[in-house]
């Protein structure tokens, strides 16, 4: 009898412990609500691309084409055509480049011509070609004999004029990316010991690049890497007495570019405009 006693005072014991547990633990472990509950839907926000898209160009004369074969300006169709294919928008380009224009003078018919206003009011993006002249300024009687230090000088002047020209052209458009193309040296081939013009013309893409870290939606374009020294070119003073050769320059001047140097200056501008998609291409 002392035995169901005991056994049934463990049983009662090991129940009431358990309903303690189970009275503590439904108070600490709140059950979940289910009713009206329903899970808010996540839409993924799909952008749009813009069906016309305005891509003006402004600059000297790689941005007008000298030495394109075709006389339709240069790489401007060649990367209107590749945007307009890639992306499958209407693209409209407006080409304000003048041959031998330096950075001072392309402000200057920016302030006095109203068609350009219009046209960097209208655009989407724009690029520019600049500084080349401006060195060849410099460069004009000294091109057996450069001075890096005259050129180091000469810089700080163009950095000063590159820096109002940007502003310039923000006040007619404030937001659109602008892309910029370095300069190129189209004398390497012909004259390959002359490290001295390469540290230039170095030093004076580094000076835009320097120059335009203080704007927001700017960006470089390397095309000194594609031009300069192609893969074909051939140096002067080789071994083999070859015919000096740079295939992307055009064979009446030897400075500007042919149509095989547009098409890699094209390149070169549609893989960084093409990079910066989302400041450009879509609608807000």
């Amino acid at each position: 009898m002392k035995k169901i006693i005991k056994v049934t005072q463990t049983v009662l014991i090991v129940l009431v412990s358990a309903l303690v547990v189970f009275l503590v633990l439904n108070g600490l472990v709140k059950r979940p609500h289910f009713q009206n509950t329903t899970e808010p839907k996540t839409t993924a926000t799909k952008k749009v691309i813009k069906k016309k898209v305005t891509l003006t160009a402004i600059g000297d004369s790689l941005t007008h084409g000298v030495g394109d074969a075709t006389n339709s300006g240069g790489y401007v169709p060649l990367v209107k055509k590749e945007l307009a294919l890639q992306y499958q928008t209407q693209v409209t380009t407006h080409n304000f480049g003048v041959s031998g224009d330096t950075s001072t003078q392309i402000r200057t018919r920016v302030i006095q011509q109203e068609k350009i206003q219009k046209g960097l009011k209208a655009a989407d993006v724009i690029t520019m070609t600049v500084g080349a002249n401006d060195l060849m300024h410099e460069l004009r009687n000294n091109i057996n004999n450069v001075s890096v230090a005259k050129i180091k000088k000469a810089s700080k002047t163009y950095q000063q004029h590159l820096t109002a020209l940007i502003k310039t052209i923000r006040q007619y458009n404030p937001d659109a990316p602008i892309v910029i193309a370095s300069i190129y040296n189209p004398f390497y081939v012909y004259f390959p010991t002359l490290t001295d013009l390469q540290t230039g013309m170095t030093l004076w893409n580094a000076t835009t690049q320097q120059t335009i870290k203080q704007f927001s939606q700017i960006y470089y374009v390397n095309i000194d890497s594609v031009m300069t020294k192609p893969k074909e070119s051939i140096l002067a003073n080789n071994k083999k007495k070859q015919t000096t050769l740079n295939p992307y320059l055009y064979t009446k001047d030897h400075f500007h570019p042919n149509n095989r140097g547009y098409q890699a200056i094209a390149n070169q501008f549609v893989t960084k405009i093409k990079a910066i998609k989302a400041n450009w291409l879509y609608q807000n």
